[in-house]
């Protein structure tokens, strides 16, 4: 969202007349990040829907109700201040990049205003603790025991709104021309029906529905109800910010456990699999490639996981390890960081390395879910094992590559491999850079190294580095990493680049 004090620069763009005829694009830009702000503020405000249940927090109404006003009357005004866009304009790849960023960013900043507001963080903690429901990563700054019920919710919300996207949620709202590439340049490329609108809408109503019925499961398994909303808001985003300081551990319940795990794997299947199950297409949604290794990693790493915890005394009994095992698997490969074991900072470097392996695998594209995705791993690792067939084995027995994709079976072009491994190669790059960071600021090489794959895969469990006891600069370092993780990286680097050149244009039409 452009802050007030860049608005001068937007009108010499807006109203300057377009080169060769070309229809212009700004106007449509700035109304849609005007809508986007009134939507940011006005969600919020939702939170302030609990007071009525704690009737003694609402001394805390302020602190929602001037930062979720403030907001949405900036983009009111954004809005109607810009002019009509030109019939046909469209936004580029990277004017579509700059206003998801911008999007981003300003409800990163207006989510952080309330725990400002209540005292209750310094600026980095409340950016940290904005950024990490926002980008459904689930670390944490806030003592959860002691806070307060309204503040609960309005991290859970953060969640909510990440999992699913906020531009996703916008696109269910504004149809205009260029919609759809704000909504692609978010990561969503899967198009469950003809339009963006149409695709998003059913991606939240199959989203809604999970969160809805884990609720409902919930609390017929004990929970109270604003446990199990919260926890359901969390658990289907694959957030893993819980209203206990122990977790899902606090309630010490298999039912309870088996119903997140299910969440959880319905938050980390690729919502095109969703869709295609609920139309009863079960062996499309069985034969396509991500979901055997989704079920298949998981069961693996369950049984490596239990071995770790019985032998490191973490479990008492076999049974206990294969409970705790299973779970912590499926919460760490879905990147949702739900915890039923008591501290990560205990486990020895064996389980942890086998976290840090599912942290950057994650679970499959076009899902709630972070790292660098089943689907590019399995591409990836296949054109892999094509190139080293043909450069080094029987070059006449050498093939093309085919994987089964939503019930077809096809064959990879050199571009799905190219691009899987240009990410991957990217993704490690972006490990190391952070990891060095957090190194220069304090953490020794295992805290680096797990603590920012945790904030870049969205996954939220730690060695401890980063919580409420940290310095601002690695709470910053980790919010970066963050944000990074959420929007894959190359659409965050194209917005930068995006805002940079419009930047750029209004200083040159301002001189």
């Amino acid at each position: 969202m452009a802050r007030p004090g860049n608005t001068t620069a937007l009108p010499a763009l807006v109203l300057g007349k377009p080169e060769g005829g070309r229809p212009r694009c700004l106007p449509l830009l700035a109304r849609y990040l005007g809508v986007a702000a009134m939507f940011v503020g006005m969600a919020g405000l939702v939170p302030l829907a609990v007071i009525p249940a704690y009737p003694d927090e609402a001394s805390l109404a302020p602190c929602f109700i001037f930062p979720g006003l403030g907001a949405a009357v900036a983009g009111y005004l954004v809005y109607f201040a810009s002019p009509r866009p030109d019939p046909g304009a469209r936004l580029s790849r990277r004017q579509a990049a700059a206003c998801t960023v911008l999007v981003w960013l300003f409800a990163i900043a207006v989510y952080a205003l309330p725990y400002l507001a209540a005292g209750m963080l310094s600026p980095a903690q409340a950016l940290f603790e904005s950024t990490s429901g926002l980008t459904t990563t689930g670390l944490s700054v806030v003592d959860v025991d002691s806070c307060p019920a309204i503040f609960l919710f309005h991290r859970s919300l953060t969640c909510y709104l990440g999992g699913v996207g906020l531009v996703l949620i916008l696109t269910c709202l504004v149809t205009q021309t260029g919609g759809l590439g704000v909504y692609n340049a978010e990561g969503h490329t899967d198009h469950l029906l003809p339009s963006a609108a149409k695709t998003a809408r059913m991606i939240l109503l199959i989203y809604n529905g999970l969160i809805i019925g884990g609720a409902v499961a919930y609390w017929l398994a004990g929970m109270t109800p604003f446990d199990a909303l919260n926890i359901s808001m969390c658990a289907v985003p694959t957030g893993g910010f819980a209203t206990h300081g122990d977790s899902i551990a606090y309630w010490d319940s298999p039912a309870i456990e088996v119903i997140t795990i299910v969440l959880m794997l319905a938050g980390g299947t690729n919502f095109l699999l969703l869709f295609l199950l609920l139309r009863g297409r079960l062996k499309a949604f069985a034969t396509h490639i991500e979901t055997p290794m989704l079920f298949g990693i998981s069961a693996l790493a369950a049984l490596v996981l239990a071995g770790f915890f019985l032998a490191e005394g973490i479990s008492g009994d076999v049974g206990a390890a294969l409970r705790q095992g299973a779970f912590q698997a499926v919460s760490v490969l879905t990147s949702t960081g739900f915890q039923t074991i008591p501290s990560f900072a205990a486990l020895g470097p064996a389980p942890l390395f086998v976290i840090l392996l599912l942290m950057l695998v994650g679970a499959e594209a076009r899902s709630t879910s972070g790292g660098i995705k089943l689907y590019r791993v399995a591409v990836a690792s296949l054109g892999l094992g094509h190139d080293l067939r043909r450069r080094y084995g029987n070059r006449r027995h050498v093939t093309s590559v085919k994987v089964n994709r939503f019930g077809r079976r096809s064959a990879l072009s050199d571009d799905d491999v190219a691009e899987a491994q240009t990410f991957v190669a990217l993704y490690l790059l972006v490990l190391g850079g952070g990891a060095f960071l957090l190194i220069l600021c304090g953490a020794s090489l295992q805290e680096g190294v797990f603590d920012f794959a945790s904030c870049l895969g969205s996954t939220g469990v730690g060695t401890g580095f980063l919580g409420a006891e940290s310095a601002p600069a690695p709470l910053l370092i980790g919010s970066a990493g963050m944000l990074l993780g959420r929007l894959e990286i190359i659409p965050l680097f194209l917005g930068i680049e995006g805002l940079v050149s419009l930047i750029r244009r209004g200083a040159s039409h301002g001189r």
